[in-house]
């Protein structure tokens, strides 16, 4: 005789079946239907299954160690309702995107506008957004100055930072915007181009930039370009801080592998 508990993730609840095998017959014994945790196919499953195995273990009066197996469903990640693992293997050219994980990013939100190195706000227009651009030889005081002695007439709706200044930056503005730090090739990031900054709250990961819908409202992109970027999302899951950057000429070219 074994107890053998079957396991289902779906993208909005996670069900746990269990029963008593006897040979080939089996008897049921319970179940349980809780909302799933996390992104399906992550390890934040983790707490919605074991959440589930709790309640039907309590409804037939066993504990989770007397199950002796435990079968669950081939669980791909879904973005924008497109299953990772049906995704081609694609070529990204002349598009720009940061993810990582940063120990120190600054504030939470997300925020759109074109790239502009720090020192060069004073050439833009009154009421325009931008993304704000810092150099290893900014340090965190006078980035901060200038973010304040700007934004009151620019946009200034987030910041890439070099240094690993994002919560000293932060703590000293006056309007706060979500700031990715640590990032190495700061020079190789394209000028003048619409970028999306976000940055999660402790404990969570990016939500607009890890979906395609999400980067297609945020840059007004077509249905076909929308298919396009899913790639792009998919790259960006987990992270704490992203950073997706439109070019002009940026396409995507696709090959089955």
């Amino acid at each position: 005789m074994k107890i053998v508990a079957g396991i289902d993730i779906g993208n909005d609840s996670t069900e746990v079946a269990i029963g008593k095998l006897y040979g080939e017959n089996i008897e049921f014994l319970s179940s349980s239907l809780v909302s799933t945790t996390g992104l399906k196919g992550t390890d934040e499953n983790i707490h919605g299954i074991y959440k589930s195995l709790k309640e039907a273990v309590s409804k037939c009066n066993i504990d989770i160690k007397d199950i002796d197996l435990v079968r669950i469903n081939e669980a791909a990640p879904v973005i924008g309702d497109v299953a990772m693992e049906t995704i081609t293997e694609t070529i990204i050219t002349e598009s720009t995107m940061i993810g990582h994980n940063p120990d120190t990013p600054g504030g939470v939100g997300i925020g759109v506008g074109k790239t502009v190195m720090i020192d060069k706000l004073s050439e833009i227009e009154s009421g325009e957004d931008v993304i704000v651009l810092c150099e290893k030889d900014k340090g965190f005081e006078e980035v901060a100055e200038t973010i304040n002695k700007f934004s009151h007439k620019i946009n200034i709706n987030g910041a890439i930072v070099k240094n690993d200044d994002g919560v000293l930056i932060f703590n000293r503005i006056n309007k706060p915007i979500p700031i990715v730090d640590e990032v190495s090739f700061i020079e190789k990031i394209p000028l003048g181009m619409t970028a999306a900054v976000e940055v999660a709250e402790v404990g969570s990961v990016v939500d607009k930039l890890s979906n395609p819908f999400g980067i297609a409202t945020l840059f007004n992109l077509s249905p076909e370009d929308t298919k396009k970027i899913v790639p792009i999302a998919r790259a960006l899951i987990g992270n704490r801080s992203a950073v997706v950057i439109k070019t002009p000429k940026g396409d995507v070219k696709e090959r089955s592998t």
